[in-house]
């Protein structure tokens, strides 16, 4: 099993470092609105999977790269000599969602044309459904990786939970931490 520290500190690096270059690339115009990618056809049988599986977003050239991307970068502890297993492949899995959840949270902390006053359905229009001041997309992340995380303890591995909320409770942390910088920035910066 991974340590709490890969989760926490891999995971948050990588949404954080993710989220400032696509702050570059996008600017204020979220989910490649204005780039020139390649969009795929929405009638497609794979796209409409792709897009339901992204909570409804258009599917875009740029978007399947990165997040080809973000797989390889995520299974590279395997190239690096940490042996497989399938636990530990959960593990990795588990940590996706909530590595895209969090990324997609800092790109808002951390874009200067949003910040949090304009993280709400009516300045998003990429984040279609809403459950109170929560796009329905974080909560199906988090879905997604607790059932990764309850294949696990299926496996015979239930000290996966205590590492799962730990990592969610960290993560947590230091998104808040990234709000508060980013708050005392904005607030230097008048």
């Amino acid at each position: 099993m991974f340590s709490i520290w890969y989760s926490v500190v891999y995971v948050f690096t990588i949404a954080t470092v993710i989220s400032f270059l696509e702050i570059q690339i996008e600017g204020e115009h979220g989910w490649a609105k204005n780039l020139p990618c390649w969009r795929a056809n929405p009638k497609w049988k794979i796209t409409k999977f792709y897009s339901w599986f992204q909570g409804g977003k258009e599917v875009t050239g740029y978007h399947l790269a990165l997040n080809a991307l973000e797989f390889i970068i995520f299974h590279s502890p395997f190239f690096a000599g940490i042996s497989w297993s399938l636990v530990k492949e959960l593990q990795i899995l588990s940590c996706m969602p909530l590595f895209w959840l969090f990324q997609d949270f800092t790109w808002f902390v951390w874009n200067p044309f949003y910040g949090l006053k304009k993280f709400n359905r009516h300045s998003i229009e990429w984040h279609q459904k809403w459950i109170g001041p929560i796009p329905t997309d974080y909560l199906i992340g988090i879905v997604f990786s607790g059932i990764f995380v309850l294949l696990a303890v299926l496996l015979k591995n239930p000290g996966i939970i205590e590492w799962w909320l730990k990592t969610i409770v960290l993560l947590i942390s230091l998104v808040i931490v990234s709000c508060a910088i980013q708050l005392i920035r904005k607030k230097n910066r008048v």
